[in-house]
């Protein structure tokens, strides 16, 4: 809502009125593993996170205020337990916790799990594995110890293109990667390959998050999205704002709002990825309009 300015020809916005994508807050994924961990600190023995068990500094910040340490690896914790994140870890390395004498709670996304299952059927069965991912994320880094000697990973349509020809490949997918990634990469594989089995291993409640974030984009011409900047799912969210010519900025959390993204906006659109809580959430939204309702606006 707009008001007169009793000098000059400006206009005050009232307030920015926030949009909220009509998906948010935690998947199942992670609501498992924060809830696991946060179980396993109550019981009063060290606990650790074997790496970020979500991608999500404010929540990495909450189980640390509870006493959880994260570590890179089994050898660094002495005793306790050991918490496996959300993301999956190579079979060795379950095997490194339980040879060490520490209890391991697996907090795996079972839809990671599935995939884990799927790739290893896959190499077991003489298919060379295509995995649609970034290398170094540790989905990726997990299916790969189940995809046997003979795999391939891409990320873009230029290297999916420089694929050899194959006489059988098995497709599958990190579960945060675009479904229309996943579905031109299985299209370029039909024609390379003379055999093909293909599992579509893209995450449902990923997809769902960026449908929202699409139709979120047909409303505003700002969005904000929140969420952890090694958070693959919530720089999906950004990339997908940016193909639909929309201004999209990443962020943590409300500090790093910048007052000239959202004043003069009547509207701006509010997502967040999927480890993203909704507390964090309210804060940003709060925050926007504090900063959207305090400069006058050229008329």
């Amino acid at each position: 809502m707009r008001r007169a300015c009793e000098t000059q020809c400006t206009t005050t916005l009232d307030v920015v009125e926030v949009l909220l994508a009509r998906e948010n807050g935690f998947c199942f994924g992670v609501k498992k593993a924060v809830e696991l961990t946060e179980a396993a600190a109550e019981t009063g023995r060290p606990v650790h996170n074997l790496g970020q068990v979500v991608h999500n500094p404010k929540i990495s910040q909450r189980l640390a205020a509870r006493g959880v340490k994260i570590i890179n690896d089994p050898a660094d914790a002495a005793e306790g337990i050991v918490v496996i994140r959300a993301h999956g870890v190579p079979p060795k390395v379950r095997e490194q916790i339980e040879q060490r004498g520490l209890e391991c709670i697996d907090a795996t996304c079972s839809l990671v799990l599935r995939a884990q299952r799927f790739t290893k059927q896959l190499a077991d069965e003489g298919y060379t594995v295509i995995l649609l991912g970034t290398p170094d994320h540790p989905e990726v880094v997990g299916l790969v110890a189940y995809a046997g000697d003979n795999y391939r990973i891409v990320e873009t349509e230029e290297q999916w293109k420089k694929l050899p020809k194959m006489k059988r490949a098995g497709v599958v997918s990190q579960s945060t990667q675009p479904p229309w990634a996943f579905t031109a990469l299985v299209a370029h594989v039909a024609t390379i390959a003379q055999e093909m089995k293909v599992y579509n291993t893209v995450c449902p409640v990923t997809v769902k998050r960026q449908v929202a974030a699409s139709e979120l984009a047909q409303q505003v011409k700002t969005i904000i999205v929140v969420g952890g900047k090694n958070s693959a799912n919530t720089r999906e969210l950004v990339n997908l704002a940016r193909m639909q010519g929309r201004d999209a900025y990443h962020i943590e959390d409300a500090k790093e709002l910048q007052p000239s993204w959202v004043r003069g906006q009547e509207r701006v659109g509010l997502i967040g990825g999927c480890s993203t809580p909704m507390d964090t959430l309210i804060e940003v939204k709060e925050r926007i309009e504090a900063l959207g309702s305090t400069e006058p606006v050229p008329a």
